[in-house]
C-alpha cells in the first residue's frame, strides 16, 4: 500500500477511530504558505519550548530550509481535530484537547512506520514524544517519531486553513488542531 492509501483507508473509517478527525484536505506542499512572521512569533517563545526541543526553534532549522524540504514532498494530507472546552480561558481544556489530537498524529504515524515511502508530520505545537529531548546536547534519540511545530516552519495556519476551506474555529468553546502529513 502507498502513504495516499493508508490514509484514504484511515479517513474512511474515521468515524471509527477512537480519535476521530474532524476535517481534511489533500493537497500541494507548494500552496502551503510558509512565513517568516509566524515563526518570529513562535520565536518570541510564549509556549516556553523555545531553545529546549530539536522540532522547535532554534534547533528546528531556518524556517526557509524547512518551507524547500516540506515542498519537496509531492502531496500532503492537512487534518484536524476539534474538542469542547470549558471557555476561552480553559487552558486545561486546551492541553487535554491538545494530547488528544497527538494521539490522532500517533495514530496514523503508526499506520504508515512500516512503509518504503518516504513521509513526514508536522503538528499543533511542541513535540511531546520525549519527556525531556536531548536537545542541544545530543542527537535526537527518536528522529521519525519527532514532530515539528507547525509554527516552528513557519506555515501560516490561517492561510493554509481557508485554501483548504478547512474551519479554523469551530464555535464557541471549542479548540481546533491542525497536524499535515507530508508524502
Amino acid at each position: 500500500m502507498s502513504v495516499f492509501e493508508v490514509l484514504e483507508k484511515f479517513l474512511d473509517e474515521k468515524e471509527k477511530q477512537p480519535y476521530p478527525v474532524h476535517q481534511y484536505a489533500f493537497v500541494s506542499p507548494k500552496d502551503i504558505t510558509f512565513s517568516e512572521h509566524v515563526r518570529a512569533a513562535c520565536e518570541s517563545n510564549m509556549c516556553g519550548r523555545y531553545g529546549k526541543s530539536w522540532t522547535c526553534p532554534p534547533g528546528a532549522g531556518d524556517w526557509r530550509d524547512l518551507a524547500e524540504h516540506y515542498r519537496g514532498y509531492g502531496n500532503a494530507l492537512v487534518f484536524t481535530t476539534k474538542h469542547d472546552i470549558e471557555d476561552s480561558f480553559d487552558v486545561e481544556g486546551m492541553a487535554a484537547a491538545a494530547k488528544e489530537h497527538a494521539k490522532v498524529d500517533e495514530a496514523v504515524l503508526k499506520l504508515l512506520e512500516k512503509l518504503d515511502e518516504p513521509y513526514e508530520l508536522s503538528g499543533a505545537g511542541s513535540c511531546s514524544v520525549c519527556t525531556e529531548c536531548t536537545y542541544p546536547d545530543a542527537p535526537c534519540r527518536f528522529p521519525k517519531k519527532a514532530r515539528r511545530s507547525m509554527e516552528a516552519c513557519g506555515i501560516d495556519v490561517v492561510a493554509l486553513s481557508r485554501h483548504c476551506q478547512i474551519n479554523y474555529t469551530n464555535g464557541t468553546n471549542t479548540v481546533t488542531y491542525f497536524s499535515i502529513i507530508y508524502y
